[in-house]
């Protein structure tokens, strides 16, 4: 029995340091590509650049993963949010040529839930628990099909951090929000993209964006997005 506890320890010490690998990892790969578009950006020409901003609903397949039922005893727990949550955004591109741009991003995804409960010398009314992902990207963009320039692809990487607020109810009341500061909450992942634009003057183009994030340091999928954008080509 103790040396099967001795094993399991082991094997969870060895892949609690392999994600600290593949997140290490994936954070010098961002940074490279990162310094690589400033490179771009302090020699690039003007008319290169776009600005976009964007807006819309995300899914979180993360929040919706805890088992609230299993905990033992008299015990009750609320770290789960709702699915449906809201996402925004804002990036920059270089244009490499007429089909193809390379782009840095921040976005912010939040997904909340609402808690009430009620026992003996307990009350809580209304009290919203969030879940904050916070997305830095770098990516590749290209047209998708020649014959419609405003079709495009994207794929790129990400690093996250979370900030996510719970509450537990037992012989006390904790509440509870853990996010990277004090407890290290860091992934680093892929996304896959697709958009849509179309000009609605000579510098402006309105669209739609989805996107799909994958965690390489989890193999599990994070988040989806859609959300309309609008551009700014200087």
């Amino acid at each position: 029995m103790q040396n099967s506890i001795l094993t399991f320890i082991a094997e969870y010490c060895f892949a609690i340091k392999i994600i600290q690998m593949i997140n290490n990892l994936i954070k010098q790969l961002f940074l490279f590509a990162s310094g690589i578009f400033i490179c771009l950006i302090s020699y690039g020409q003007k008319s290169k650049f776009s600005l976009e901003v964007n807006y819309g609903i995300s899914g979180n397949f993360f929040v919706r993963s805890y088992d609230e039922m299993n905990a033992p005893g008299p015990h009750t727990s609320f770290y789960n949010k709702n699915f449906i949550g809201s996402i925004g955004g804002i990036e920059l591109k270089y244009k490499l040529n007429n089909r193809s741009s390379l782009g840095i991003a921040y976005s912010r995804s939040v997904n909340s839930r609402t808690i009430n409960y009620s026992a003996p010398y307990i009350l809580i009314r209304d009290f919203k628990i969030s879940h904050t992902d916070i997305f830095d990207q770098v990516y590749y963009e290209r047209v998708f099909i020649e014959k419609i320039p405003g079709f495009k692809s994207e794929l790129g990487l990400f690093y996250l951090r979370m900030n996510q607020q719970e509450v537990d109810i037992s012989n006390a009341v904790t509440f509870d929000e853990r996010n990277y500061k004090n407890s290290k909450l860091e992934e680093g992942g892929a996304f896959l993209g697709f958009q849509y634009s179309k000009k609605i003057d000579t510098k402006f183009e309105l669209g739609i964006k989805s996107r799909v994030y994958y965690l390489i340091s989890t193999a599990t999928f994070e988040a989806m997005a859609l959300t309309p954008t609008l551009v700014y080509n200087f």
